[in-house]
């Protein structure tokens, strides 16, 4: 009887052991492995935003027109836009308004709530909102700034 409780402990401590030695293999092939950089989805919608951000940015802004704006309803025109810091087109629009020399009054409705619930109370679902002439503009279209100048 001993001899036979003797090969049933071996084989019990067999069987830990290889359950212990197969677990530790598990716990060894599991470890996660190192991806380049360049293979991380963060870092990949991450240069994707920014490269996107800056390429509309300076494309769009060289296509601008340089035809002059005449201005028929009023003169000088009363040009409010409603902006962000961050909006590739507000900075377009600011550069349409520079480049021909239009003053304007600019609202940053990241910064100020009471700017934020005009920019609701106006319709605004995205930036730029401009009005020009009491007319509103959703985003950057240059004919209709054209037209309302």
């Amino acid at each position: 009887m001993n001899d036979n409780n003797t090969d049933t402990d071996t084989e019990a401590d067999t069987d830990t052991n290889i359950e212990t030695k197969f677990e530790s293999e598990v716990v060894k092939n599991t470890s996660p492995v190192k991806k380049a950089f360049y293979q991380q989805p963060i870092v990949i919608i991450f240069v994707l935003f920014f490269g996107g951000f800056f390429i509309v940015q300076k494309f769009a802004t060289q296509m601008l027109s340089d035809e002059p704006v005449a201005l028929t309803k009023a003169n000088p025109p009363v040009i409010i836009m409603y902006s962000t810091q961050n909006c590739p087109y507000c900075i377009v629009t600011k550069a349409f308004f520079e480049k021909h020399n239009l003053a304007y009054t600019e609202y940053d409705i990241e910064r100020s709530e009471k700017h934020m619930k005009m920019f609701y109370l106006l319709g605004g679902r995205g930036t730029p909102l401009v009005i020009i002439n009491k007319e509103i503009i959703h985003g950057f279209d240059e004919s209709r700034m054209r037209d309302a100048l």
